[in-house]
């Protein structure tokens, strides 16, 4: 047996072990779906978060959030931006998963609920700077940890206005299935 034919039944055994796949031509991601990165830590949570809304993309958003997420406004907004979320006629301050995900759906791909806006045709969030990670010491939000991070989110539509919000956000996160996910989102920011 020559050398080469050594070789070659070599590369043949060394293919099926490995399942038949070519180690020089390695698979693509055919569906042109855009990959999500695990919230093993919290930084690849703020990654996720930055990357649902620059794609657009609703499920990713979901992934970020615990099932018992809650938004929390600040009080000095909770008159011009809170929503009457139990109709009693008087704005709450903060709302949960389900809402959040409606008024997501509609920034990421119907537009306000009033019809003013379309949605925007671009949307940009980013973290500056390191943020800040704290034990949280409430109890009940034993392992948690509390990320306070400065933002800014710009939402950029071609035929009208820009729409911006810069400030910080107090994000409570904790660990769920292995993962981060957040569990509080406390707006401190200005709209402009």
């Amino acid at each position: 047996m020559t050398l080469l034919s050594k070789f070659s039944i070599l590369i043949i055994l060394v293919l099926m072990i490995m399942g038949c796949e070519n180690p020089f031509n390695p698979s693509t991601n055919d569906n042109n779906e855009p990959t999500i990165i695990q919230n093993t830590t919290i930084d690849k949570l703020l990654k996720n978060l930055e990357d649902a809304y620059t794609r657009k993309d609703l499920n990713l958003y979901k992934y970020c959030l615990a099932e018992d997420f809650k938004f929390q406004l600040i009080s000095s907004e909770v008159t011009d931006i809170g929503v009457d979320v139990d109709g009693d006629g008087i704005p709450d301050n903060e709302w949960g998963f389900q809402q959040e995900i409606e008024y997501h759906k509609n920034l990421f791909e119907i537009g306000s609920s009033d019809g003013q806006y379309p949605p925007p045709d671009e949307i940009e969030l980013r973290f500056g700077g390191q943020p800040i990670i704290d034990d949280d010491s409430e109890v009940g939000h034993e392992g948690w940890k509390i990320v306070s991070t400065y933002f800014t989110l710009n939402l950029k539509f071609y035929d009208s206005t820009n729409i911006s919000a810069l400030g910080y956000a107090r994000f409570y996160v904790k660990v769920v299935d292995e993962e981060w996910k957040i569990a509080i989102w406390r707006d401190e920011s200005n709209i402009y």
